[in-house]
């Protein structure tokens, strides 16, 4: 059984991957003539969140106790983690190991990437904001649906931000590249690679141009792909919970969080190794900002309408991992953030040490995951 729930892990992974680009064609279609910090701070943000959003609605109306809402805060914060630490690392060794694409189609290494340290200031501090709102609410005992309203208005305060900096010639539009069309396959390839790539335009719409209405389509279709696979997902973090006999937020926090973390990891890896390193790496801590406020504060704010309040006192067994989770991740955020604040240029150094800091957040996760499967086993 163990088996079968780390296979649909992978399997959702994957399927989560590619619906995600189809996803994210069919937003980048319709936001074309938005401007670039606002297609950013929405459309871009919901692809790249949405599995975290949809696997948080899963656990925490389907799964409607104190460990369900563990599992959603656990899910965000994880992926919140992974987003930070592991996708910057990653976009690191891509350049230095394999090379920027250049012009003429070769690949130049470069010994370290570049990034605006405003940024990273502007993207930080409003991460490490809504942390610090998560953490405040956390410390209550009982969760209302105004917390989590109140989570999606300093998501508003952020959007508002990247509209002044827009305006005011702060953030700029990038270069417009020419669409290069895709050689077409032969009619029966064609089918299996959209088939087996998830690619519901070249599988519904196969030849023809792309238009709102089939990008709308190809919308829905990615859509309700992604929310099988989450579904799955959540099924198998459930069973591996109760197999290894730990709580559900020692699986999610770890094998979720990766899980509904690859698209972002595919997005910014493609950016680094385009030379979008600004890009890439602000994707990573701004899709971070989507996650707490809106793919935590949304299901939060529906369900404490719906049903009410989530109780978080100790009398309902399971709060204790929920709140030992906010400090661990201010921490680990604080340190990330002197990280990339330590020198505008990222290295292989630098690359080593965010995976040391993940290494030390996994080990801390794995330990307390056993101590806690040893006090419920006792």
């Amino acid at each position: 059984m163990l088996t079968t729930a780390l296979l649909m892990v992978v399997l959702a992974s994957v399927i989560i991957m590619f619906a995600c680009e189809s996803f994210d064609d069919a937003t980048n279609h319709l936001g074309r003539a938005m401007p670039p910090g606002v297609k950013g701070a929405t459309l871009n943000a919901v692809a790249s969140s949405l599995p975290e959003l949809l696997t948080t609605f899963i656990l925490l109306f389907f799964y409607r106790d104190v460990d369900g809402f563990s599992g959603g805060i656990a899910t965000v914060a994880g992926s919140a983690v992974f987003n930070a630490i592991i996708i910057p690392c990653l976009c690191i060794l891509a350049v230095t190991v394999w090379g920027v694409r250049q012009a003429d189609g070769s690949r130049k290494r470069v010994p370290f990437i570049q990034v605006q340290r405003a940024t990273i200031l502007r993207d930080g501090l409003f991460f490490i904001a809504a942390e610090v709102l998560l953490i405040v609410f956390l410390s209550d005992s009982k969760m209302a649906w105004w917390m989590g309203a109140a989570m999606m208005a300093l998501y508003v305060v952020y959007f508002g931000v990247l509209m002044r900096q827009y305006r005011a010639g702060r953030i700029t539009p990038p270069e417009a590249h020419g669409h290069e069309p895709e050689d077409e396959d032969d009619a029966p390839v064609g089918i299996v690679r959209a088939v087996l790539t998830l690619n519901f335009h070249a599988l519904f719409f196969r030849g023809l141009p792309v238009t709102d209405r089939r990008a709308w389509a190809t919308l829905a279709a990615s859509t309700g792909v992604i929310s099988l696979a989450c579904w799955g997902l959540s099924w198998a973090v459930v069973e591996i919970a109760a197999l290894l006999g730990v709580p559900l937020y020692f699986t999610t926090v770890i094998i979720a969080a990766a899980a509904t973390s690859v698209p972002d990891t595919v997005i910014s890896v493609k950016g680094a190794l385009a030379g979008e390193y600004d890009d890439a790496i602000a994707n990573a801590l701004g899709s971070n900002i989507f996650d707490i406020c809106v793919a935590l504060g949304l299901p939060l704010m529906l369900y404490g309408l719906t049903f009410g309040t989530v109780d978080l006192s100790p009398d309902a067994g399971g709060s204790a991992d929920v709140q030992e989770l906010r400090l661990v991740l201010l921490l680990v955020s604080g340190v990330l953030l002197g990280i990339f604040l330590w020198g505008e240029r990222i290295g292989k150094k630098k690359a080593w040490l965010l995976l040391s800091l993940y290494g030390v957040w996994t080990g801390y996760v794995v330990i307390r995951g056993f101590q806690r499967h040893w006090e419920i086993a006792g």
